[in-house]
C-alpha cells in the first residue's frame, strides 16, 4: 500500500559513442496482477522523460552498454569480487552487483561509480526515485522463475535457464523478432529487459544490494508515499469531521429555525390576544357605560315606547344611550347617557305630534325633542327623528 500499484522500468543503453538508447514501460498492479499500461521507446535524453504520465512514479533503473562489465565467475571467497572480474582494480571506484547462477558460479557486474554517479545525477535533476538498479542483463534474473522456457532472447542477450536460475548469458548482436508469454502479457524479445526491470520494484524491492545514492532515493520514495497517504488521511479525517459538524449543524438550524417559528407563531398570538383584550375592554366600557348591562331598565324603556307606539307609525331604529359622533378606531367611545333616539316614518304630522304629547305624559320621560322631520311629497310617508331625555 505504501509503496503504490504503478512502477516505472527504464532501459538505458549506452552506445559504444555515449549516446542512449531509452525505453520504458509503465507496469500496473491491480487486485494482485500486472499489466502493461504504458511503452514508450527511441527516447535518446533523459531529459526526454519528464513525461506528465511518468512524473512521481517509482523507477526501476537498469543499464548496460558501454561501461558495464559483466562475467560468470566461480564463487572464491578468498577473492575480491572485483579482482575476479578486473584483476588489480581498485573496489572503490566501482559499483558491483552479483547475480546467483547454477552450482558454484555467480555473475558480477561492474560500473565504473562516476559513471553511475553521472547518470543518477541526469535522473535526480529531473525529479525522479530511483528505487531499483540493475546492471548488464541482472535484471533478468526478476522473470526466471515466470518465463515457460528454458532459453530466450532480450534485445541483447541470449539467455540460457537452468532449474529456475539462469545459467549462461551471451551477447546477441542480431535482434530476434519472437515474444514470450509473462502471466497475461505477450513480451517481445526487444521489451524482455524494460519489463523485467519494471517487474522488480514488486518482487525484488528490499534487495539490499544497491548503490549508496540508489538506496537514499528509494528511502525518499518511501517517505514521499508515506507523506502523501498521511496528507490524504488527513484530508479525508478533516472532510468526515466536516460532514459531520455540517449534520450536526443541520439538524441544529433545523431545530433553531423550528423554534424560531414556533416564537413567531406565538408572538403572533400574543399580539392577537393583546388586540382582543383591548377590543373586549373596550366592548366592556362600552357595555358598562352604555348601561347595556342593566338590562331589565333598557327593557321597560323599550317596552313603554312600543306599548305606546300607533299603528300608522313605522320604526326604523331605536337607541337607548346612543353613541355621541361617529365610530372612530383611534377615538374612545362616548355614549350619550340618559338619551334615546327613535328613528322611523308617519303617513300625518298629527299622529306624531299625538304620540309625542303621549310620550311626554310618560313619568320616566324628561323631555321629547323632534329633532328632524321630513316629507318629500304628499304620497311619501314623513321621516322623523326624535330625542327623549330619560329622568
Amino acid at each position: 500500500m505504501v509503496r503504490g500499484s504503478k512502477a516505472l522500468g527504464i532501459d538505458l543503453y549506452i552506445n559504444s559513442d555515449g549516446s542512449y538508447n531509452i525505453s520504458c514501460m509503465i507496469l500496473s498492479k491491480q487486485k494482485n496482477k500486472l499489466s502493461i499500461e504504458k511503452k514508450i521507446t527511441d527516447i535518446k535524453q533523459i531529459e526526454d522523460l519528464q513525461d506528465k504520465s511518468l512524473k512521481g512514479l517509482p523507477v526501476c533503473l537498469s543499464i548496460d552498454g558501454k561501461g558495464i562489465l559483466f562475467k560468470r565467475v566461480e564463487k572464491d571467497e578468498k577473492q575480491k569480487l572485483i579482482n575476479q572480474i578486473l584483476p588489480n582494480a581498485k573496489e572503490t571506484d566501482f559499483f558491483l552487483q552479483k547475480m546467483d547462477s547454477t552450482d558454484n558460479s555467480i555473475f558480477i557486474a561492474a560500473v565504473r561509480k562516476e559513471i553511475l554517479d553521472s547518470l543518477i545525477e541526469s535522473f535526480t535533476k529531473i525529479d525522479v526515485f530511483i528505487t531499483n538498479l540493475y546492471l548488464g542483463p541482472f535484471a533478468l534474473k526478476n522473470i526466471v522463475e515466470i518465463i515457460s522456457t528454458d532459453e530466450f532472447y532480450t534485445n541483447h542477450y541470449k539467455v540460457k535457464r537452468v532449474d529456475n536460475s539462469i545459467f549462461s548469458i551471451d551477447k546477441n548482436s542480431e535482434s530476434k523478432l519472437v515474444s514470450y508469454k509473462l502471466g497475461d502479457d505477450e513480451i517481445y524479445a526487444e521489451d524482455m529487459q524494460v519489463y523485467s526491470s519494471a517487474l522488480g520494484f514488486f518482487i525484488d524491492f528490499s534487495d539490499e544490494n544497491v548503490f549508496e545514492k540508489v538506496n537514499t532515493s528509494k528511502t525518499e520514495f518511501l517517505f514521499k508515499q508515506l507523506f502523501t497517504i498521511f496528507g490524504w488521511f488527513v484530508l479525508a479525517f478533516f472532510f468526515v469531521l466536516l460532514m459531520t459538524n455540517y449534520m450536526f449543524f443541520s439538524q441544529f438550524n433545523k431545530k433553531l429555525n423550528s423554534i424560531n417559528f414556533s416564537y413567531n407563531q406565538n408572538l403572533e398570538m400574543i399580539k392577537k390576544l393583546d388586540t382582543l383584550k383591548n377590543e373586549f375592554n373596550l366592548k366592556e366600557q362600552y357595555f358598562v357605560s352604555s348601561g347595556f348591562l342593566d338590562a331589565s331598565e333598557q327593557s321597560y324603556f323599550a317596552d313603554r315606547i312600543a306599548n305606546s307606539l300607533p299603528e300608522e307609525i313605522q320604526l326604523t331604529s331605536l337607541n337607548i344611550n346612543p353613541l355621541d359622533g361617529k365610530f372612530k378606531n383611534d377615538k374612545p367611545l362616548n355614549f350619550l347617557m340618559g338619551k334615546i333616539r327613535i328613528s322611523g316614518s308617519v303617513t300625518q304630522s298629527i299622529i306624531l305630534n299625538n304620540w309625542v304629547k303621549k310620550l311626554k305624559n310618560l313619568s320616566w320621560i324628561k323631555q321629547v325633542t323632534i329633532v328632524d322631520y321630513t316629507q318629500e311629497s304628499i304620497e311619501n310617508p314623513a321621516v322623523f327623528e326624535l330625542e327623549i331625555d330619560i329622568e
